[in-house]
């Protein structure tokens, strides 16, 4: 069970022979990698199906190759997003091919302090160019702008606190330039070209790699690794043409990837918990609710940033435990969450309010 979907697995991957298996998009939410949080929000589960098997068969269309076979019908039976009626509230259920997952090992020592984790990548060196059917063990994440929560800002705040004056503008520097900017960005600024970066996928958080860094662990042949930004940049600029096209403006968004004598896009994309999107200058995407709980619970946010660095299992040890949404602000989420699908695939799957009515509620919202 992931911490919004699960898997159920109905054929077993081998390595030179994909899996069957059934993604189950839940209401479940998370953030600040928390896992389950102690609400729901209603119907957000079939909306992000939704959106991805329309983003999944617009890839379909360009010649992009993904692990998407289908959201999964009553019966059984594979539905295309174009069978799906109007107001007949979306299906949860996607059916995708699966891949093998070969995770790094886990090695924990004591630093004097608590217990830190290092992961050892040697079978991906070892074995490079010779394990097939794997899901590669990176997020290769696009930035076409910089919204409220983007990590990029904790990136510059962090370069801004170094003590030494010449090391601080030569990271700020470096940061700015990566950016294609000359001054510090602000909040929902724009960039002026996508910007591509890595992390990794496999570990209890997510960690920036280089671009070296990045080559090492994924185990992939040079030649396939140097394809990857030019995919990225491909399932970018398809949800970006289509945001255009419904009024939203795509900040960011990633992919993931699994090498089967080829790269193919896996996992959910496009989505607005997947990516972060803007509606008439407000942000929808799961950051709304991010935002919440920095608004009305900081000393949570505070202490999940500190006991993810302990390793696997620290939701257990954190002393902050989340706060329920209060009941209105959920229901808005769960419209926000469909009007938006509606919105952005031109279809009335749901019966929810107009977009615009919705935001301009979220946007008043003061508690």
């Amino acid at each position: 069970m992931g911490s919004v979907k699960d898997l159920l697995v109905l054929n077993p991957a081998y390595e030179n022979q994909p899996g069957v298996g059934n993604f189950v998009f839940s209401d479940r939410y998370s953030v600040f990698d928390w896992g389950e949080m102690p609400d729901h929000i209603t119907a957000k589960g079939r909306a992000l199906a939704v959106m991805a098997a329309f983003n999944f068969e617009q890839l379909e269309r360009r010649g992009i190759r993904t692990h998407y076979q289908g959201l999964v019908g009553s019966s059984g039976k594979l539905v295309r997003f174009d069978d799906l009626s109007e107001k007949s509230g979306g299906l949860a259920t996607m059916q995708v091919s699966l891949a093998r997952v070969y995770s790094p090992i886990v090695r924990e020592f004591w630093n004097g302090e608590h217990v830190e984790v290092q992961y050892d990548y040697t079978f991906f060196e070892r074995h490079r160019g010779r394990i097939n059917n794997y899901l590669v063990g990176l997020e290769i994440i696009f930035r076409n702008g910089l919204p409220l929560g983007s990590s990029v800002f904790k990136r510059i705040d962090r370069a801004k606190q170094l003590a030494d004056g010449k090391q601080r503008s030569a990271e700020v520097a470096r940061i700015l330039k990566e950016l294609g900017v000359k001054e510090p960005p602000q909040p929902g600024q724009m960039l002026p070209a996508p910007v591509m970066s890595y992390t990794t996928k496999l570990e209890a958080g997510d960690r920036e790699l280089s671009r070296k860094q990045a080559y090492r662990l994924s185990g992939l042949p040079r030649r396939a690794f140097n394809t990857l930004d030019s995919l990225a940049l491909r399932v970018n600029s398809a949800i970006t043409e289509q945001a255009e096209r419904t009024g939203f403006a795509h900040y960011d968004g990633k992919i993931e990837t699994v090498w089967n004598s080829g790269l193919l896009v896996c996992d959910v994309i496009g989505t607005f918990d997947e990516n972060r999107f803007a509606f008439q200058g407000q942000q929808i995407s799961k950051e709304v609710l991010r935002q919440w709980y920095k608004r009305n619970q900081p000393e949570f946010a505070s202490a999940c940033e500190k006991w993810k660095k302990t390793g696997p299992g620290w939701q257990k040890n954190c002393d902050v435990k989340p706060r329920n949404l209060p009941a209105d602000f959920a229901t808005l989420a769960s419209q926000m969450y469909m009007s938006g699908c509606n919105r952005y695939t031109g279809r009335q799957v749901f019966d929810s309010p107009p977009l615009e009515q919705v935001m301009e509620r979220l946007g008043s919202y003061d508690t």
